[in-house]
């Protein structure tokens, strides 16, 4: 799989790129704030339809974009078709300046409809919904803040899942988008019996619907996590010199008994949910379930968290991505686009070259970074190169066409 065109108009800095790719290593090069990793962001969007970089999605859109909406378009070509995705994302409270002072952004709101989208899909020119988008193109993102999975937040542990299960598997995703919204209806609920203002009998029928939507999606990101530990291991040992050995645990916010049917396992949560009904009722939030759980990484033992060096923090991250790539390709048929936001700079000598082996051997690379210099003349004479400033994107010889 890999991304053959990229039309961007009032994409962050980009105003119009209209980028031809194939397969193939491709360098996109520039200073800082130039908009490389806009670029990225933009493809990365086509393949899950939110932004990893941006706390709300409307901040994608430029702030001089007409009728305030960004457009995004990107042609792919599959291992068994080929796929046009377009999202236009629209901003309803774009900022203007004052004429005075540049510098002084001040609100425009817009009245709209009510229920107006904000983001709208086309696959091959129809529209469709935001499920049917994710995993029509497939990306693994490989970023600094990824370099902190083992001693970053929780949070980002199960973005990690849910990243990768929501481009391979739309069951997932479903059960997934589900989940959320029941988690936020109980926990608006639970305010309003912590209020006197709801029956407390209520909660039960949100507690069914809870556990039954935790099991698919413990359940999956179970199967993930073997494959993902299987894959994980070899590339740990092959990066440390064969001295580190990687298993990687899942760590429920609950007790789970692996022994009990599927039905018993339902019954087991929904009696923990009824143990600490009171602390969650007080506290007005669930405080069990899959948005609670985490990862923890062992190397030879140890848990990284606590007591890894960084290197061993980043082999055992790096490690893991690579795992995330190869299971994505073993479960669709199909290579993913590899994207790599300035990654080696935070890389020593042994991590990059291992990790730039692997970008040789991949379908479709998309690599952004500051300069070229700390990569081997061997790998930059295989690659497409080209220049990235002020949200334009140019080759060596001059501006891309």
């Amino acid at each position: 799989m890999y991304l053959t065109h990229l039309t961007l108009e009032y994409f962050r800095n980009y105003k119009h790129l209209d980028l031809t790719l194939g397969p193939g290593l491709f360098f996109f090069c520039g200073e800082n704030a130039q908009g490389k990793t806009n670029l990225l962001e933009a493809v990365s969007m086509l393949a899950t339809a939110t932004s990893f970089h941006a706390s709300s999605d409307r901040e994608v859109v430029n702030w001089q974009a007409p009728d305030h909406v960004a457009h995004l378009q990107g042609r792919v070509s599959r291992h068994e078709d080929d796929a046009q995705i377009e999202i236009s994302v629209f901003d309803p409270t774009p900022p203007t300046f004052s004429q005075d002072d540049t510098s002084q952004q001040i609100s425009r709101g817009l009245d709209l409809p009510a229920n107006t989208p904000r983001k709208r899909y086309k696959l091959n020119g129809v529209p469709r919904r935001t499920i049917d988008i994710i995993g029509q193109m497939k990306v693994v993102l490989f970023a600094p803040v990824d370099l902190h999975l083992v001693d970053g937040s929780p949070e980002e542990r199960r973005r990690f899942f849910d990243r990768a299960l929501c481009q391979v598997s739309p069951h997932y995703c479903q059960a997934l988008v589900r989940y959320r919204k029941v988690v936020t209806q109980r926990s608006a609920l639970l305010k309003r019996i912590r209020d006197h203002q709801e029956d407390p009998r209520l909660i039960d029928y949100l507690d069914d619907q809870l556990t039954q939507l935790a099991n698919q999606i413990m359940h999956e990101r179970h199967h993930m996590l073997a494959s993902i530990n299987q894959l994980a291991n070899p590339l740990q040992q092959a990066i440390s010199g064969g001295r580190e050995r990687l298993e990687i645990i899942y760590r429920p916010s609950f007790s789970v008994d692996e022994s009990l049917s599927l039905p018993e396992a339902q019954k087991h949560y929904q009696q923990q949910l009824q143990a600490i009904r009171r602390k969650e009722t007080m506290q007005g939030v669930c405080l069990l379930g899959p948005h609670r759980d985490d990862l923890e990484f062992l190397v030879n033992g140890v848990n990284m968290l606590s007591y890894g060096s960084r290197g061993q923090q980043r082999t055992a991250a790096l490690s893991t991505k690579l795992a995330e790539l190869a299971f994505m390709r073993s479960n669709t048929g199909d290579e993913p686009v590899l994207l790599l936001d300035d990654v080696f700079s935070e890389l020593d000598a042994v991590r990059r070259q291992y990790l730039l082996q692997e970008v040789l051997s991949h379908q479709q690379v998309l690599l952004t970074a500051t300069d070229l210099e700390s990569f081997p003349p061997e790998i930059a004479q295989k690659a497409h190169i080209y220049h990235v400033q002020h949200g334009n994107i140019t080759l060596p010889t001059g501006p891309l066409t």
